[in-house]
């Protein structure tokens, strides 16, 4: 299933995770995969492979707002 706003498939392996009773993986599989998205995403804005610290804070400041 593909996501509307081009998340990298982490909806997927969580909901996949969840039926077959395997949350911790897929927490784990969700959270690599928002990493995944925002290390695109970032590096597509700089022009260039964003560092940690630089896909942290782009994370932290994506969420402020929840």
């Amino acid at each position: 299933m593909a996501d509307t706003q081009g998340h990298s498939g982490a909806g997927e392996a969580r909901r996949q995770g969840v039926e077959e009773g395997n949350t911790d993986d897929s927490l784990e599989a969700a959270a690599r995969g928002e990493r995944e998205y925002a290390r695109e995403r970032l590096g597509a804005e700089l022009g260039r492979e964003p560092s940690d610290e630089e896909v942290d804070k782009w994370l932290s400041e994506q969420t402020e707002g929840y």
